[in-house]
């Protein structure tokens, strides 16, 4: 049986998750807990019980909306990206002298990758797929696939083969590869979206300025031009 993480169910922030959300909110037990000062009243005769049925809803809706509302978690997009910086750290100093050149260089662009995106990623919205797989790949993808290589004898990983003729190294660049591929695809999105901010910035500029030719007012003659000359032609006063 697999199990699902909580963002890979569909039920999960559907209706009936917002409905769970709501039950235990802090509005919904602050109005409920207010509502019930009507029957309270009614019971202690300060109040008819139908005036109590009245105040019902408005001691409810009072309670509502003067409670704080929750705070929204996400686990994703609330990680402090300093997380992320030491996270990558890490990874460079395990990797660094101990592994060949080929894991060592897809491991630092993976990171480096990570590093750029992270700052932008945001744009995709909070608790994106997009986020989710940068974060996760700097904590926990790329730390996980390297542990088990990294147990292993050196000479060993680079020359034994150990599935279908290839080596655990040749496996290890191959699972790198998949996660690079996929960093890249988010910074493509990335550069798109700012490739379309261009040309839609383009158009508001023809738009705003078109394209007629712009009429200056002549300018004025300057001092000493044949206008500013005597009738009698001479370049001096008499």
């Amino acid at each position: 049986m697999s199990m699902k993480a909580p963002g890979d169910d569909p039920q999960v922030g559907g209706s009936g998750g917002a409905i769970s959300r709501w039950l235990y909110s802090n509005k919904n037990l602050a109005g409920c807990g207010l509502a019930l000062a009507a029957p309270v009243l009614a019971v202690a005769g300060l109040v008819a019980p139908p005036v109590a049925l009245a105040l019902l809803p408005v001691l409810y809706a009072a309670g509502a909306l003067a409670a704080p509302g929750n705070p929204q978690v996400d686990l994703v997009s609330g990680l402090d990206p300093g997380d992320v910086k030491r996270s990558l750290k890490t990874i460079r100093s395990k990797v660094e002298g101990r592994v060949n050149r080929s894991v060592s260089e897809r491991v630092n662009q993976i990171c480096t990758l990570v590093e750029e995106l992270l700052p932008r990623v945001r744009e995709f919205g909070s608790g994106s797929r997009e986020m989710h797989i940068l974060v996760r790949t700097a904590t926990d993808y790329l730390p996980a696939t390297l542990e088990p290589y990294l147990a292993l004898p050196r000479f060993y990983a680079e020359h034994k083969a150990v599935s279908q003729g290839q080596t655990a190294t040749q496996i290890l660049c191959d699972q790198l590869d998949i996660m690079i591929d996929r960093l890249e695809q988010i910074g493509e999105a990335l550069a798109r979206s700012d490739s379309d901010k261009l040309l839609a910035n383009g158009r508001f500029l023809a738009d705003k300025f078109g394209h007629e030719g712009i009429d200056l007012p002549a300018a004025p003659p300057a001092p000493g031009d044949r206008g500013d000359l005597p009738a009698d032609g001479s370049d001096k006063p008499q």
